[in-house]
């Protein structure tokens, strides 16, 4: 009898077993969502401006926008300084001008520029050679105190030897009396010079 107690009650724990719910497992965390990309921001556009004054310093103001200054920019180009007789200030009408040079030469270091002086044919040519001279360097003067690097800037003095006009009245002498402001690239140093190639004779 008490053997088949414990068969039965052997039977009722495997029973109560079999009926044990098993254990829960944590589920795992969503991964969480990936933040959208942002997307690329749109280039601003340039400012508009009637003048230089109104854009930054390395840029210029062409048809009515800011433009970055660049090398060989067509607005950095050559001009004339007019001068008058027996003088060494240049015509204020010309001050835009240098200020725009300035602008060019303080943007890009690479560019140098040449100031020629000239005179007109009275006087004589030693003393014409001096006032042409004197002429250059007030211009020079000027662009330094704008901020151009002294070592970006070299005159010429012509005298009376490079006239633009022959006439012997007072409009041509006005013509010969100035200085020609001519800028130029120098080549980067660190561009690699191209060899020349060798030809054979036929």
């Amino acid at each position: 009898m008490r053997t088949k107690s414990w068969s039965t009650l052997l039977a009722l724990v495997l029973v109560s077993c079999a009926h044990t719910p098993p254990a829960e497992v944590a589920a795992a965390p969503a991964p969480a969502p990936k933040p959208a990309a942002e997307p690329a921001p749109a280039a601003a556009a340039p400012l508009v401006c009637s003048s230089d004054s109104q854009c930054t310093d390395g840029q210029l103001c062409i048809r009515g926008a800011c433009v970055d200054i660049s090398k060989g920019l067509a607005e950095c180009r050559d001009f004339r300084v007019s001068f008058g007789f027996n003088s060494v200030d240049f015509d204020p009408a010309s001050k835009s001008d240098l200020d725009r040079m300035a602008r060019c030469l303080r943007a890009d270091q690479a560019m140098r520029l040449t100031i020629e002086g000239n005179a007109d044919e009275r006087g004589t040519e030693e003393y014409n050679l001096q006032l042409s001279s004197r002429r250059a360097s007030s211009i020079e003067r000027y662009l330094i105190a704008l901020g151009v690097t002294p070592t970006q800037v070299n005159t010429l003095s012509y005298g009376e030897n490079m006239p633009v006009c022959r006439q012997q009245d007072e409009a041509c002498w006005a013509k010969n009396r100035r200085a020609a402001v001519k800028p130029t690239e120098t080549k980067d140093p660190k561009e690699p010079k191209k060899d020349a190639k060798k030809t054979k004779a036929p």
